[in-house]
């Protein structure tokens, strides 16, 4: 069951609700007139969510063949010094 609260609580217990977001591991949705307008989501939850779009990211670019493999410290510390060149102006 999701978690709901009034864009007016929101006004009047900011502090609670932030502590709410923050202890549960669920989005808090925000009605007004009985509609849905946006949610307030923890900061673990945040995090989260922007763990997996970044390996979701990661795991398309290995599928497209953009990523190479590095197998031993030469090659890792080569792939370093080169992305240092590159991002010398």
């Amino acid at each position: 069951m999701l978690n709901t609260i009034s864009a007016r609580q929101i006004q009047r217990e900011y502090k609670r609700v932030l502590q709410d977001a923050n202890k549960s591991k669920e989005p808090i949705i925000v009605v007004s007139n009985n509609k849905p307008l946006g949610a307030i989501i923890g900061l673990d939850l945040l995090e989260k969510l922007q763990l997996e779009a970044a390996l979701n990211e990661a795991l398309k670019e290995y599928k497209a063949g953009k990523t190479k493999k590095i197998s031993t410290l030469a090659e890792l510390e080569a792939d370093f010094e080169e992305m240092e060149r590159e991002s010398k102006p």
